[in-house]
């Protein structure tokens, strides 16, 4: 008895240490060779310190991915949800983040300039030394 409840705990406890990670290994290799993938739930995703230069999701879901470092210039996340992203220090120049949802995204010390932000919902999103020059910041 005493073992059963053992092995049940521990098998409890490595399902609650799993990481949870929501895409599928063939939207991320999608993404991660064509640069595209389209209405694709990408959640959790770590493309950190990485080039996705004119990388393109619209209409995805990447809650909680992390871009850090990451050329993302010219990249289009229109009607994307980065709802918890990170993309401290990425390069975001020229990006389309139109009607996109960035709640509580961070983008400490990321670089915007010429971003088209127009109608994102930037609800605790975090600007912290970010470059928002020539952005278009627009409701």
């Amino acid at each position: 008895m005493k073992l059963k409840i053992l092995v049940t705990s521990i098998l409890i406890s490595l399902a609650l240490a799993t990481p949870v990670v929501a895409y599928t290994k063939w939207q991320a290799r999608i993404l991660k060779r064509s640069k595209e993938c389209f209405y694709c739930d990408l959640s959790n995703i770590n493309l950190s310190d990485a080039n996705y230069k004119k990388m393109d999701v619209t209409g995805s879901t990447l809650k909680n991915a992390n871009f850090s470092g990451t050329n993302l210039e010219e990249a289009n996340f229109t009607n994307t949800d980065l709802t918890g992203a990170k993309f401290d220090s990425a390069n975001l120049q020229e990006a389309n983040l139109q009607r996109s949802v960035l709640k509580s995204t961070n983008f400490w010390g990321a670089n915007l300039q010429k971003a088209n932000l127009r109608g994102a919902d930037l609800t605790e999103a975090v600007f912290w030394n970010a470059d928002l020059r020539g952005a278009d910041c627009a409701t």
